[in-house]
């Protein structure tokens, strides 16, 4: 039977040894613990893919594979918002993947904050954020192979202590032509329902694309600058009452300093329809933050 890790407990990986120091977050099947590089003394961030020994039998082999094809994918990358993969190992019948440590908040966490203060997000700061995390789809999504995410939500954008927005957690990754989804009814999200849009409710994702990311990230902004979220994506394709239609309630009426020009932005990287949002996120991006023209002058 695997031994559960705990804090004090040392791993060998495939490039170094790591002292866990405490528990970051745990759910499901997995957990993240911060740890000690001990070669390279620096501080990790480990994910810990078979929390429960008996949950993953029979799927440990299809576990190492989604961690290595993580590891793989990630592993090339460099981005100043996106975490560096460092290592992948087994021990004591558990997979884990080590990565950079963001020292930071979720985006989640803060507006949890903010919430219990009985206050709403800035407008601009929010938007700020959205930027950083345009940036890190766009360096994804414009890979030889695109990379979709397909899960951006506000628990996996950490506003690190340096003020970078680091998008984390590629679970559900996946690299387009090669489809590595988990089946499921009709009714059932890759992903995460409150962010997830209606391309995503299908038993082979396969339709996902980068303008999934952008209808994701744009329900999270909805949700920092409202303070509630947007109904999901698949109650307003399909309207059960006259309460739910496909047109989303105004973001300005929640809160009334966010502009009609941001509160038109959200819209159209929300809208049902794929080819009626942004078809990429830099287009989104210049949305938010046009380039300046700037007109010759005579001396």
């Amino acid at each position: 039977m695997a031994l559960f890790t705990t804090i004090g407990t040392q791993l060998k990986g495939e490039k170094s040894q790591y002292l866990i120091q405490r528990e970051v977050a745990r759910g499901g099947m997995g957990a993240i613990y911060q740890a000690e590089d001990i070669e390279h003394q620096r501080t990790v961030a480990i994910k810990e893919a078979c929390l429960d020994p008996v949950a993953c039998e029979g799927r440990r082999d299809q576990i190492r594979e989604r961690l290595l094809h993580e590891m793989e994918v990630l592993m090339p990358l460099k981005h100043p918002n996106i975490p560096e993969i460092y290592d992948q190992f087994s021990s004591q019948n558990n997979e884990y993947l080590v990565m950079e440590f963001i020292e930071g908040e979720t985006l989640m966490g803060i507006q949890q904050r903010t919430l219990s203060k009985d206050l709403l997000l800035e407008e601009s700061r929010v938007l700020g954020w959205a930027i950083q995390a345009l940036d890190a789809l766009s360096y994804l999504h414009e890979q030889a192979k695109p990379i979709i995410h397909r899960d951006v939500k506000p628990e996996n954008l950490i506003l690190a202590h340096d003020g970078r927005i680091v998008l984390v957690d590629f679970g559900l990754m996946k690299q387009v032509e090669q489809h590595l989804t988990e089946s499921g009814p009709l009714i059932r999200a890759v992903g995460t329902v409150e962010y997830a849009p209606p391309e995503q409710y299908v038993e082979n994702s396969g339709s996902t694309d980068a303008r999934t990311d952008i209808y994701s990230l744009a329900a999270t902004i909805y949700y920092l600058l409202a303070g509630r979220l947007p109904p999901r994506s698949l109650d307003r394709m399909l309207p059960m009452s006259l309460q739910v239609t496909k047109r989303l309630p105004s973001l300005r009426k929640v809160n009334p300093t966010v502009s009609r020009r941001t509160e038109q932005i959200i819209f159209k990287a929300m809208e049902i329809d794929p080819d009626a949002r942004y078809q990429s996120a830099r287009r989104m991006r210049e949305a938010i933050c046009p380039r300046r023209r700037f007109i010759s002058l005579p001396f």
